[in-house]
């Protein structure tokens, strides 16, 4: 009985067990199959698309009632040279752009930089803008598509990877980008480009491009750790520098102090953190934002435990290590919510690589789980935590099957691809 117990228990005992990998594997199989369909592929990307058109009208239709308008604020403190986290100059420059009272404040509360880059569109009328950063975010969602489609390899996968592709940029969470005048949409143009740049061997122009997102940090702020732990030191340098030329830039723009009104401010007006769409917010639900944020920072710890300890199973692979952080991100962030989910587009990819059934099932469970928060879940954890949750294990299961050789490695891209950008994970 003890050497049976002890057999049980070794190590290099498969996981997840062979019966649940077959059952896995049927229902992927089926799903792919029926998504493979001409029919229901085109049902499923032509009804995604129409709903991320209605949303963007129906954000063009009221500008000012969406979070674009706080985009405006801070442009224009910013633009007159005013205290750029102060809520009362925050209302009073918003009254302004809005000419007629309004209760209450929508805060502006991203970083500096993404102050500066709003404010060209201060020079047109708030329809006319947002309809140009409209056309701005679905050329970028485009780009990101077609690069995904062509050079990550997901058009081996034809009508079902067609499917997936609606899934994940035309999701449902994402679709709020298109009516709140989120960036999001422009964000995920540089983690594609950072992408390819890894898969390529470029790693120093990877980082650099990565960086970029820290214009939104919570969306990626475990990555640059996590490249870190798991030895790839060049990808980490790009991350480190062009996030410290955002940080000069951001203090050059606002001084010390701004910095640390900015910080005041997120805690003071900030949506709550039980609000948002990670676990840290079923922690927050009981014990306020502060034990939010203390979770998230536990969790984050754990991660880079566990990276730490795969660091020689993700070595050489950096596809794999960047999918994993950009989830862990959103998972684990204290500030996240739908419209940041746009950029799971790119760990599903990768993903479907080596399964695409895998990739699929995890973006139905991601609408899935929108449409039930949605409808019955209005304050409070949101289930589309579960989706990341799902997508985090897939990435972490295939490192380790692919590490003991249970499972095999991921798909070829196709050679029209790989001629241009090997994968080279």
């Amino acid at each position: 009985m003890r050497c049976a117990l002890l057999q049980a228990s070794r190590p290099d005992r498969p996981w997840p067990p062979p019966e649940a990998r077959r059952l896995a594997a049927a229902v992927e199989e089926r799903l792919v199959r029926a998504l493979s369909h001409p029919l229901a592929a085109l049902v499923v990307c032509a009804g995604l698309a129409a709903v991320s058109v209605a949303f963007g009208l129906h954000g063009l239709a009221g500008p000012l009632r969406t979070d674009y308008v706080a985009m405006l604020t801070g442009a224009r403190v910013l633009g007159h040279g005013g205290c750029l986290y102060c809520a009362a100059v925050q209302a009073h420059a918003q009254a302004a752009l809005r000419g007629v009272p309004y209760g209450g404040l929508d805060p502006f509360l991203a970083t500096p930089v993404a102050a500066l880059a709003y404010q060209p569109l201060l020079a047109l009328a708030p329809s006319a803008g947002f309809a140009l950063f409209l056309g701005l975010s679905a050329a970028c969602v485009i780009a990101s598509g077609i690069l995904i489609w062509r050079r990550l390899g997901l058009g081996a996968h034809g009508r079902a990877g067609a499917a997936l592709l609606a899934l994940s940029l035309l999701s449902l969470p994402a679709a709020w980008n298109y009516e709140l005048g989120q960036v999001d949409g422009v964000l995920l143009l540089f983690l594609v480009a950072g992408t390819l740049m890894l898969a390529s061997g470029r790693r120093w122009a990877a980082g650099l491009l990565l960086s970029l997102l820290l214009l939104k940090p919570q969306t990626i702020w475990l990555v640059p750790l996590v490249l870190l732990l798991v030895g790839e030191w060049r990808a980490f340098a790009g991350m480190a520098i062009g996030g410290a030329c955002l940080a000069a830039a951001s203090v050059g723009l606002v001084g010390l102090s701004g910095v640390g009104q900015w910080l005041g401010m997120l805690g003071a007006r900030g949506p709550a953190v039980a609000t948002s769409d990670g676990l840290p917010a079923a922690v927050a639900s009981l014990g306020g934002n502060g034990a939010g944020v203390v979770a998230a920072a536990v969790l984050g710890v754990a991660v880079s435990v566990w990276a730490w300890g795969h660091r020689r199973s993700l070595a050489g692979r950096p596809l794999d290590v960047l999918a994993l952080g950009v989830v862990a991100s959103l998972l684990l962030a204290p500030h996240v919510f739908g419209y940041d989910l746009i950029l799971l587009a790119v760990p599903l990819a990768i993903l479907a690589r080596r399964s695409i059934g895998a990739a699929l099932t995890a973006a139905l469970l991601l609408n899935a789980t929108y449409l039930v928060d949605s409808y019955f879940i209005h304050a409070g954890p949101h289930l589309e935590a579960v989706a990341l949750c799902v997508i985090g294990v897939l990435l972490a299961v295939d490192v380790r099957g692919r590490a003991s050789g249970a499972l095999p490695g991921p798909r070829p891209v196709p050679a029209s691809a790989a001629a241009s950008t090997p994968t080279g994970a």
